[in-house]
């Protein structure tokens, strides 16, 4: 998206009342630019079009202003099985790296998703292991993967390795091997394994998905705490 507002933008954008949207961004720039916003006061989202997605779209909007995430479709490549390949093709036909979001793969080949408002039939045919193959726009419904879940978790503290494990379904030793590995980041940045996240906090793990800190509910009789996460898995 050639003229999406850098981050600036979008928070003078939300506090003029607005509604804004990036374009498609890394993992770890998505994270960064939603902790930014919502420490500076500013209503901040992040989508990439299904649960667990990596790239995505970050939205600032007015503090009376509801929830408003961009329209997305899918850009479909028969026969196209590698995701890098398939995103070099593109923009080598035109498209910019803002345009494409996360590639999903079928038997048949794979989409990206990208805005709904993207028109690939300005870039026409690409070139694809050496034939031509021409890209089809088709509802996100067909592409998107993944689960979203809100549930509580009773963990004995809020540190990375410990919630990331329980909410993900991993143990907390192989998980503290991807801690250490720099797979998993908190609001955009590599951590520890023992960094304390906080209600707003989101937690990513390369491979496994994402968990959002919506907030800390109490504690059980052994002085556990009950944590109310969301938890996406693509």
């Amino acid at each position: 998206m050639r003229d999406a507002p850098d981050l600036e933008g979008l928070a003078a954008a939300a506090r003029g009342g607005a509604v804004a949207h990036s374009a498609f961004l890394s993992e770890a720039t998505s994270s960064a630019w939603v902790a930014r916003l919502r420490r500076d006061g500013v209503a901040a989202s992040a989508t990439g079009g299904y649960p667990g997605a990596a790239r995505r779209i970050v939205t600032a909007r007015g503090e009376h202003v509801p929830s408003a995430d961009p329209a997305l479709a899918a850009l479909y490549l028969d026969g196209a099985h590698d995701a890098s390949e398939a995103r070099a093709a593109l923009r080598a036909a035109g498209a910019e790296p803002g345009d494409l979001g996360d590639a999903v793969r079928h038997a048949d080949g794979l989409s990206l998703v990208v805005r709904a408002s993207f028109r690939p039939q300005e870039l026409g045919a690409v070139r694809l292991g050496g034939r031509e193959v021409v890209p089809e726009t088709v509802p996100l419904e067909r592409a998107a993967t993944g689960t979203r879940k809100t549930q509580v978790l009773v963990v004995p503290a809020l540190r990375a390795d410990v919630l990331g494990a329980k909410a993900l379904g991993a143990s907390r030793s192989w998980f503290g091997k991807g801690v250490a590995a720099g797979n998993v980041r908190v609001d955009g940045a590599r951590v520890g394994k023992s960094h304390l996240l906080e209600p707003g906090s989101e937690l990513w793990a390369e491979g496994l998905g994402r968990v959002h800190v919506l907030g800390v509910e109490g504690e059980t009789k052994r002085g556990n705490l009950k944590v109310r996460v969301e938890v996406e898995k693509s």
